[in-house]
Parts: structure tokens; sequence; C-alpha cells
């Protein structure tokens, strides 16, 4: 089966639909090749990545079985609209696809119909409402998702206006109504962040929101904090963790929470950052490039009784993007191991050669405070890694060393066991990954 091309049809309206819709623009787009077969709800579905640059191919396949047999990219997958690497989510029964075309602002929601056959049928342009093209986005739930963006700009005043002041930060988040593919009137594009105290004055600000969550009327964003030094011109290293807190689904009395417990940013990249355990509290990841943690979150604030250090329990210098959670405290945490020796992972966007420190992945047990480095493969690349599942108490995920071969890790859920179990054998060649198993 051949690799499946879809160019983005403009989702642009006419200027007479967009003034009537200006909370957004949506285009139906079913290429005319609708599928006769009905959605399926039971497969895994795994997404490949062509690239480790800022130019790269998304491709999402469906399987039914990844205990067992060989599972190739080798002209198969639907191509997903990308012009960078995708940011995919699927609905709980995975019959549903949604994918951001990161850089553009335009999300697209597919049906899923076995195989890499999928159906496009509609694409929103969160560009327009929001007013800039490079979001984020989140599936939250099966009903609603977060667009979501952050700018930082630098305020000066006094003298000749050359005495630096503070940044100020605004957040543009739209609630994506999943089911119409449309903010409707849920969403601000001009949100007047504001730091507590005196921090803003002192150089912190955030340049950077991501996986929210939602617990009873609040919205949580994970941010990326940093901290400007106005004598040297430069950032300093950070020493808090901050988290963006705003009502929900109004939006409003927008307020950051900060704790100086941890320091780092809690934002991530591509991989979930925040879970809720079985008591509804949110276990957050705070990474800094050598120290990494899980905070807790309780009615609002940051428990400061609480820390479960990731590389205190490993005993070494770690990082990470995210992590998994697998219920009752247990989780699974990709991380880079810095420190080691770097491995060549692909070009950059001039084709030079792109390093990075390998990756390993861990099992955390955070009610008992115990770690276990699983034995995984060498020469790991996990940095744009999305998502994992858990299925009848077993975690999958697709693990190939860069420019190699690799296979389908099955980890019992409730094993202390560092060895997993080897499934499916999955290829790759030179600069493609697997970044996900929904």
């Amino acid at each position: 089966m051949k690799i499946k091309f879809r160019n983005l049809k403009s989702t642009l309206l006419s200027g007479a639909c967009a003034i009537a819709l200006l909370s957004s623009c949506s285009s139906n787009d079913n290429n005319g090749d609708t599928p006769t077969s009905p959605e399926v709800k039971t497969d895994f579905q795994l997404a490949f990545a062509s690239g480790s640059g800022s130019i790269s191919g998304t491709y999402l396949q469906g399987v039914t079985d990844l205990s067992q047999g060989e599972i190739s990219y080798s002209k198969k997958g639907y191509s997903m609209t990308s012009s960078r690497t995708a940011r995919v989510f699927t609905s709980s029964d995975g019959s549903l696809v949604y994918s951001l075309n990161y850089t553009i602002g335009t999300i697209d929601k597919l049906t899923y119909h076995g195989g890499d056959n999928y159906n496009k049928i509609v694409t929103f342009d969160a560009s327009i409402p929001l007013g800039v093209k490079a979001v984020r986005f989140t599936k939250m739930t099966d009903k609603v998702g977060s667009v979501h963006s952050i700018a930082s700009v630098k305020v000066f005043g006094g003298a000749n206006n050359t005495e630096f002041l503070k940044h100020k930060i605004t957040a543009s988040i739209g609630l994506l109504d999943l089911e119409v593919m449309n903010f409707g009137s849920n969403f601000k594009k001009d949100i007047d962040v504001v730091l507590p105290g005196t921090l803003a004055s002192e150089g912190y600000y955030i340049d950077r929101i991501d996986c929210p969550v939602i617990s009873g009327n609040k919205l949580y964003y994970g941010t990326s904090v940093s901290k400007f030094n106005a004598s040297t011109g430069a950032n300093d290293a950070t020493d808090k963790t901050f988290t963006l807190v705003l009502d929900y689904p109004s939006l409003a009395n927008a307020t950051v929470i900060s704790t100086s417990q941890v320091k780092g940013a809690t934002n991530g990249y591509r991989t979930p950052t925040q879970h809720f355990n079985e008591a509804g509290e949110i276990m957050q990841m705070v990474s800094n490039g050598k120290d990494l943690n899980i905070v807790k979150i309780i009615n609002g604030k940051y428990d400061e009784t609480y820390k479960y250090s990731v590389s205190g329990l490993l005993g070494r210098d770690a990082s990470s993007n995210g992590w998994f959670y697998a219920g009752n405290g247990i989780g699974y945490m990709p991380y880079e191991k810095k420190g080691d020796t770097k491995i060549q992972i692909g070009v950059d966007k001039n084709g030079d050669p792109s390093y990075s420190a390998p990756w390993g992945l861990a099992r955390i047990d955070l009610k008992n405070n115990t770690i276990v480095d699983l034995n995984v493969p060498a020469g790991l690349w996990l940095t744009q890694y999305q998502f994992s599942v858990v299925k009848n108490g077993k975690f999958y995920i697709a693990l190939t060393p860069v420019g190699t071969p690799g296979n389908i890790y099955m980890f019992d859920v409730n094993s202390t066991d560092a060895n997993g179990t080897l499934g499916a054998r999955i290829t790759a060649g030179a600069d493609q990954y697997y970044i996900g198993i929904f």
C-alpha cells in the first residue's frame, strides 16, 4: 500500500464567513475518498517520524497485535499534514485522531478505519482567532482540547526608557470542542499573566506553556521559566518552578503558582508532564536538564512536603520531557542520560550532524519512593516521543536505537523486573523514529 500524501486544503473561509465566525474557521475535507469500512475502535496506532530536524514527515498506522510479527513503514502509513513533526492525539477508543500541524496552526480531525486507512473529515484553523500560528495543542478529554501559546516582551521605563521594569506576559488560549471542531466563544487571545509579588521585576518570566490538565473548575498549564538579568542582558539560571492556573471554562482569573522546592520546566516537549493520581492530586514532572523530579499540586497549591527525586533515585544527572502514568502510583519515564557520551541522532536544518546523550527508561513507584532502571536498547533518542499506552496491565512502548530496527517493549505494570517482553519487531532507517503508541 502506498503512502498517501495529503495536501492541506485551505481552511480560510470567505471574508464574510470569517467575519460571521470570528471565533474560528474550519473546513470539511474528506478528499472524496471516504472509506466504506466502519470506524475501528480496538487497534493500537503507531506514529512514526522521518527526519529529526525542523522538516519532518509524520505517518500513522494501526495494528491489532503488538506482541508479534513485524511492523514497517516501507510503503505504508498515512501521511499526516505536517510542516514539522505533527502532534497527534486519539480518542479513548481510538476511532478518532486529532493532529496539530505545528507552525501553521491547523488541527485535523480524522476517523480511523484500520491499517493505514484514515479519513480526514475536518480541518480547524486556530491561528485565526488566536492570532498566532505557532500554537500548541493538547487533548485534555474526549470532549475538549486546549490550543495555547504565550509570549513575553521586555518592558522598559525610567530615563531614556532604558530601565528594565519587567516582562509583559500574554497568553492566547482557546478551548476546542472536539465534536464540532470549533472554539465558539471559548477563547481569549490577550490574557494578561501577572507573576506573584516582585518576581516580574526580579526578571522572571514564562516563555512557554503546555500539557494542561483540568481539575475541577481550574486549568493547570505546565510552564517554562526564565530569569532575565538586566545587568548582563542575558538570562540567569532559574531557581523556581511555575504553573499557570486559570478558571475553567471561562479562562478568567489567570494566576501563577510557584515553588522553590524544585527548579525547572513543567511544560515538557511533546510528552505529557502532568497526571492525576487516584486521590485526584496533580503529579507534575519538573526538569532542568540535570535534576529531575515529580512534585504534587493539591487544591491549587504546591505541596511543599512532597518531592519524588528521579535523578536522586537513579543516582545520576537526568533530564526528561514527560512521563506516563499507569495507575496505583506506578509510572514510566523516558529520560536522557546527561553526561554520557553523545550519539548522533540526525541532522539539523542545515544538514549538519546533531547529537544527544542517549536515553533510558525508568519505572517509577511514587507510593514506595523506589525506581527501576529498565533494560532497554542502547542508543535510544526519545526527545520527540509523544505517547504510550497501558492495556490489560501492560505498558507498551516502541523503542528503536537510532537508525536501526527495534521492538515493541511490553512491561508488566505490577512487576519490578527490569526486563520487559519483546513484542513485534519494528523497522526504521537513518533519521527515522517511532514517536508514539496510541
